[in-house]
């Protein structure tokens, strides 16, 4: 499995409003291009003084398909976040390969 990560620092006054449209617009939108087979918003626990920080994991069964998601549709999903939130989020993202999973 391969995941697609993007950790963003969101700042407070807008948290509510983000985390709302990640699940309920966001999120549907990237899974209807069939990518993705499962996200999953997680936050980072650390004692930070900066503005609160989540994991959004978008897991792909292969790096094909992630690789012309990023050759499609990532450019105008990126795009449409950068209009609502501007500044208020800022983003990097990590592309990971699962090598094993143990429960």
């Amino acid at each position: 499995m391969i995941i697609y990560n993007v950790t963003s620092q969101v700042v407070p006054e807008v948290l509510e409003n983000w985390l709302e449209w990640m699940q309920s617009y966001y999120i549907p939108k990237v899974l209807s291009t069939e990518y993705f087979k499962e996200v999953t918003i997680l936050r980072v626990l650390i004692d930070q003084t900066t503005d609160p920080t989540y994991a959004v994991q978008y897991k792909a069964n292969s790096k094909e398909l992630l690789q012309h998601y990023l050759e499609t549709a990532a450019k105008e999903h990126k795009k449409e976040i950068q209009q609502k939130f501007g500044t208020q989020v800022l983003s990097f993202e990590t592309h990971l390969e699962q090598i094993s999973k143990q429960s």
